[in-house]
């Protein structure tokens, strides 16, 4: 009863084993009549588990909702970002505008702003590092 969750179909998988060992009898050898009772119980379980696995016990009163048009999704308040990064210095400010805003490569930002991409990398982490504090620091305060 533990795969089924239930003692109706734990008795109705019972019942196909043995119907599918009773179908078998004469063809089943002595010897082997064990492993093979537990292989055509092993298989039927799987099969149920498929079978079920395919639909979803739903009260059908929970559709009533489902015509109703969707509401839009909340806008996301970003002025926490949009602070924490205007007290970011110039450069690191730069290069988060146009790595996510922009959507630039590190080559692109580094041709953009004349320096390097190993500069480029260097900035985004301490520009991220310092966001991540003033953020974090930001929303104790509230």
């Amino acid at each position: 009863m533990g795969l089924t969750a239930s003692e109706d179909d734990a008795k109705d998988l019972v019942q196909a084993v043995f119907i599918a060992i009773y179908n078998k009898f004469e063809g089943i050898e002595e010897a082997t009549a064990l492993s093979y009772t537990y292989r055509v119980a092993h298989n039927k379980a799987m099969t149920f588990l498929k079978r079920r696995s395919r639909y979803v016990n739903v009260d059908p009163t929970s559709f009533v909702n489902v015509l109703k048009a969707p509401t839009p999704p909340e806008e996301r308040d970003y002025t926490f970002l949009h602070n924490a990064m205007k007290e970011l210095p110039h450069r690191m400010a730069a290069v988060i505008q146009l790595q996510y805003y922009e959507k630039l490569s590190y080559k692109e930002i580094s041709a953009h702003l004349g320096i390097s991409v190993k500069a480029v990398e260097s900035l985004l982490v301490r520009a991220k590092r310092i966001l991540r504090k003033k953020i974090v620091q930001d929303n104790k305060e509230y």
